[in-house]
């Protein structure tokens, strides 16, 4: 009886720090995309070719806001198959009882 008070529970410790990581890779991702849109200008009164202004035009440079959605998306989204794969190792150490 004493034993199982011993014993460490492996998985659950690995679940936490993997959430852990995954939370803070993902945070990085956000970070990265909202730095992405840093990179736009906002134009007081620009002048077009017609004549018209526009108080707040907005110029950004190679910013596409579908690509960088989907590079969002992907990449936070890596980390499913990737707590999967380590799962799937780890499950090949066990030993069965």
């Amino acid at each position: 009886m004493a034993n199982k008070k011993t014993e460490i529970s492996y998985s659950k410790g690995f679940k936490r720090i993997y959430f852990v990581i995954a939370g803070i890779w993902i945070a990085l991702m956000s970070l990265s995309a909202f730095g992405d849109f840093s990179f736009c200008v906002i134009h007081g009164d620009k002048i077009y070719i017609t004549g018209s202004t526009n108080a707040n035009s907005i110029e950004c440079v190679n910013y596409n806001t579908t690509s960088l959605i989907v590079e969002w998306l992907l990449m936070c989204g890596l980390v499913v198959p990737v707590y999967y794969f380590i799962v799937w190792i780890i499950s090949g150490f066990k030993k069965n009882k």
